[in-house]
């Protein structure tokens, strides 16, 4: 934090020189009107302009597919508007699928992740992603409720896909998983751009973001794994994960309609299904075990939300 002298302007005013960088990232120059409120012992000096991070280029020639949609998909939520990708070889590496996919198709897969950003040049070796839509803050809530019904939804099919046995609502998941992804992205990005009006909060919010992307991915994984399965679940599993999705709904009734008691229900509820888990796990086929395991990882997740949720009420 660099420390700036306070200097005599007129008879009742006193000024301070802003930082040039602060001032050039967002274009404001003089005459610019900002905006000045009192938090505390600070003033937090904010504008209408989000930081300006205009373009960047990399080159993903050695990364495999993963790295890949994860290097872009940083940049994005980063808030750059332009991304040029270049490559020297048009292949990659799908590790999972052990096989070999073209460059331009894993670039076209996260753009399609990418809210307001479209492939408006592509060539052998390049390809230039550009965001064309212009966002605005008041997006941010009505984005993240998205978000949050949408992850009700997909651990729904998720749970249904079982108790009926039913592969093709299971195979959904991936799909499901993939449109999260896009508000989860547009969330984080409208955070890195331009914060939280409560400037304590916005690392709060950015948490519980990530997290909601974290507890698709363990959907999804085991949503794979379970296509591989191809069995009928015995029904101590089931009712172990109807507990598990019960979490999640509450989690959603906490965030939204914050009540000290759905914390403390969330945390009894977390319990029970782990003494269930000890209590019937020689009735449970070990393979269910393993996912049962995995799913798990979803209470400890909200667990740490909670914490958050309380952090951004108090």
């Amino acid at each position: 934090m660099e420390q700036r002298k306070l200097i005599q302007h007129g008879p009742s005013s006193l000024t301070i020189a802003l930082p040039i960088k602060w001032l050039k990232e967002r274009g404001i120059k003089k005459g610019d009107s900002m905006y000045i409120g009192a938090e505390g012992n600070k003033l937090v000096l904010s504008t209408e302009e989000a930081i300006k991070l205009e373009k960047i280029s990399i080159d993903v020639t050695n990364l495999d597919r993963t790295s890949i949609l994860l290097y872009i998909q940083s940049l994005y939520r980063f808030g750059y508007n332009e991304i040029e990708v270049k490559f020297e070889k048009l292949t990659t590496t799908h590790y999972r699928k052990d096989q070999q996919v073209t460059i331009s198709s894993v670039i076209h897969e996260i753009a399609n992740r990418l809210i307001g950003a479209e492939i408006i040049e592509e060539s052998e070796n390049r390809a230039l992603i550009k965001y064309i839509t212009k966002e605005a803050e008041e997006d941010f809530k009505v984005v993240l409720r998205r978000a949050f019904l949408l992850l009700k939804d997909i651990a729904n099919t998720f749970l249904n896909g079982i108790k009926n046995n039913d592969s093709n609502s299971i195979k959904t998941i991936e799909e499901k998983h993939d449109n999260i992804n896009k508000f989860v992205s547009y969330c984080l990005r409208l955070l890195n751009k331009y914060g939280y009006p409560d400037v304590k909060k916005t690392s709060f919010y950015y948490h519980i973001i990530a997290s909601i992307d974290k507890l698709v991915d363990i959907l999804k994984y085991n949503a794979r794994d379970i296509l591989m399965y191809n069995k009928k679940f015995n029904k101590e599993t089931i009712k172990i994960l109807e507990n598990i999705d019960k979490s999640i709904l509450m989690y959603y009734e906490l965030f939204y309609n914050f009540d000290i008691k759905l914390a403390d229900k969330l945390s009894q509820n977390r319990d029970y299904v782990k003494n269930s888990i000890k209590a019937k796990i020689k009735k449970i086929p070990e393979e269910e075990l393993i996912y049962l395991t995995n799913m798990k990882q979803i209470l400890e997740i909200l667990l740490d939300l909670t914490d958050f949720r309380m952090g951004l009420e108090y």
